[in-house]
């Protein structure tokens, strides 16, 4: 039996065409966890499972705007505690419903996951990641006042941008390998709570590791057999915006040759952490449609990086 972790994009869960929802995000994970369902009734793979959570933490951020003037507002790295349990029940739920019809029982955990990161990276000194809400100059100004992040200029609004440093270490890896020997783990949503070690002691600290690099982290940690990174796009493409010219299947060392053609923060970080994790003893990483697991895995779709 192989093992195998998948990462949920968590754009690509989402309705493209309106307005997001809860349930919106319900419905689109139970088309997908028909197959990792299948995946499991076969019993050709143990199967492990990361998301993304860029949208819903987004969310998250709003609300705990809007509510500070009746509760206290929480750190930004508890809102990614907040949307991991919150997805990773979408995500639990769909699964055990598709066991349900297939007359299954297999246990499904969510496992929390904090990531160590060095306190010294220089993502902090650089600030780059931008979430939550635009603002005016107004708003900004009165941020400035009560925050302590920092924020970019985007058109003639402004956004509030945070460190993305590289992740070092799992915290629960352990527990992670433990329950994905008898059953699914779902795990590392976000690319995990940001955690430092100082002075003997753990916390949280405000930055979004990219879940392409926990992923792999995770990956790797674990001896995967393979990795498969899934998004809205069926193949990475040699001119990626335009979507031409599908890559069906490349060796790492030559994928990495040709990075530099690769958009920064979309499609580059899944190809960088499918690269590493090929280069770190993985058999084969692959990137492709959300909704064609079964297709990506049979060679039908996908981009295949060995």
């Amino acid at each position: 039996m192989r093992s195998i972790v998948i990462a949920l994009g968590g754009n690509a869960l989402l309705n493209p065409y309106g307005k997001q929802s809860f349930d919106t995000e319900s419905r689109n994970m139970d088309i997908v966890a028909k197959s990792i369902a299948e995946l499991c009734r076969k019993g050709d793979y143990r199967i492990t499972i990361t998301h993304g959570n860029g949208s819903q933490v987004g969310d998250e951020l709003l609300r705990n705007e809007h509510a500070k003037k009746f509760v206290p507002k929480l750190p930004f790295y508890a809102l990614n505690a907040e949307t991991q349990a919150t997805v990773g029940t979408i995500i639990e739920t769909s699964i055990l419903n598709r066991f349900k019809k297939l007359g299954m029982q297999m246990p499904v955990s969510v496992i929390l996951a904090h990531v160590l990161v060095d306190q010294n990276d220089s993502a902090f000194g650089r600030p780059s990641k931008q979430i939550g809400p635009f603002y005016n100059i107004k708003e900004l100004k009165e941020e400035l006042r009560q925050g302590r992040f920092e924020y970019v200029k985007v058109g003639k609004q402004y956004r509030r941008v945070v460190a993305s440093p590289i992740p070092k270490r799992i915290l629960e890896v352990g527990s992670i390998k433990e329950c994905a020997r008898s059953g699914v783990v779902v795990t590392c949503g976000g690319g995990g709570i940001p955690v430092i070690s100082k002075n003997g002691r753990i916390s949280g600290v405000n930055a979004v590791i990219d879940k392409d690099l926990t992923t792999q982290l995770l990956a790797s940690s674990m001896s995967a057999d393979i990795m498969v990174i899934l998004t809205n796009s069926d193949y990475v493409y040699a001119d990626f915006p335009r979507k031409t010219g599908a890559i069906k299947e490349i060796g790492a060392s030559t994928l990495r040759k040709a990075l530099d053609r690769f958009e920064e923060g979309t499609i580059r970080p899944k190809i960088e952490a499918c690269i590493k994790f090929v280069e770190n003893g993985g058999r084969a990483a692959y990137i492709g449609n959300v909704y064609r697991l079964p297709d990506i895995l049979n060679g039908i779709s996908g981009t295949k990086i060995v």
